[in-house]
């Protein structure tokens, strides 16, 4: 009989604690949109436009009141309206009523939600139009946000069906860096897992193999490009251009930069950088490449798999990821 020895200590290694201010909680979301579900997994860097700071609206009283953000987030069953209550403090029942009286004001406040549909139609995502923009505009879901939830606050809301997250700071005792704490605390809006995928993924059940590639058009434009082994099992995807579509890219450069915003400046060095070494370029901005070269096939590149179509199968990549959830 094996004997062995440990030695158990314990010691502190950081603390939990609340943001100071809820316009540090705004700024925060407002650069990390996925935490508060307004994102897309397969996503690679930020795009903040996904949320709209302090939206003006009406109390179900019709007094004048503000919500801290409005986003929009991808769901099972296509795009929710999301409409979030911040505090920098517990969440109490008052909070819960506060934010159900914006939701029953919502319906009458016109200028508001004029205004939210004109930003939804301008992202210019999959599937939605000036004809179905409106069942989305109609059916927001409210969220609050907070370090803490009363218990009288959490049944509260349950009875309203609001949802709500509870986010905190932990802060290490040894280093200046600090993690962030999110957990539902009323509903389900943070998992997006179920939708995570990878092209190792979609292989083990024969949609894909390794040296398939994938289309992405405009016009008549056309650009090819293959999984990249080097990320065969991450969730953030990238793919190889073919030479051509190098070619085509490079030779387009200048006016891809003339093109580029302080949004899409962030990565197109590096991007490029990878590009013309033969290297792999995440997912989203291969598309955003496409978009910023040709005008096209959509501003909304951010959220990429409904882009790009399987040469082999001809299924769009958005096709196979639902058969890969579907089967798995």
């Amino acid at each position: 009989m094996g004997s062995e020895i440990w030695r158990v200590q314990s010691e502190k290694i950081g603390s939990l604690e609340a943001f100071q201010t809820e316009r540090d909680m705004e700024s925060f979301l407002m650069n990390n949109p996925a935490i508060i579900g307004c994102w897309d997994p397969d996503a690679s860097s930020s795009i903040p436009a996904l949320i709209r700071e302090q939206v003006q609206t009406l109390t179900e009283k019709l007094a004048k009141g503000r919500m801290d953000l409005v986003g929009i987030a991808r769901t099972d069953n296509g795009f929710e309206l999301r409409i979030f209550e911040l505090k920098a403090v517990e969440i109490t029942e008052n909070a819960v009523n506060q934010l159900n009286d914006y939701l029953k004001g919502w319906s009458v406040q016109d200028s508001a939600r004029e205004k939210i549909e004109k930003w939804i139609l301008e992202l210019g995502l999959e599937g939605v139009n000036e004809e179905n923009v409106k069942d989305i505009i109609n059916k927001p879901a409210g969220i609050l946000i907070g370090p803490k939830f009363s218990a009288e606050a959490s049944l509260r809301a349950k009875a309203l069906k609001i949802k709500g997250i509870r986010l905190a700071r932990f802060r290490s005792a040894s280093f200046t860096e600090y993690y962030v704490i999110v957990e539902d605390e009323v509903g389900d809006i943070v998992d997006t897992s179920r939708r995570n995928w990878s092209w190792k993924d979609l292989a083990s059940l024969g949609l894909i193999t390794e040296d398939d590639y994938f289309c992405i058009r405009h016009e008549n434009n056309a650009l090819r490009a293959k999984p990249d082994p080097n990320t065969w099992d991450w969730y953030k995807k990238k793919v190889i251009f073919d030479e051509e579509s190098v070619r085509i890219l490079t030779s387009n450069e200048l006016a891809i930069r003339s093109r580029a915003n302080s949004d899409h400046n962030r990565w197109l060095d590096k991007e490029f950088s990878a590009l013309k070494k033969g290297e792999g370029v995440f997912l989203s901005n291969a598309a955003g490449l496409c978009y910023l070269a040709f005008g096209g096939p959509a501003a909304s590149y951010w959220v990429p798999n409904w882009l790009w179509t399987h040469e082999k199968s001809g299924r769009r990549l958005d096709e196979l990821v639902a058969a890969y959830l579907k089967g798995k």
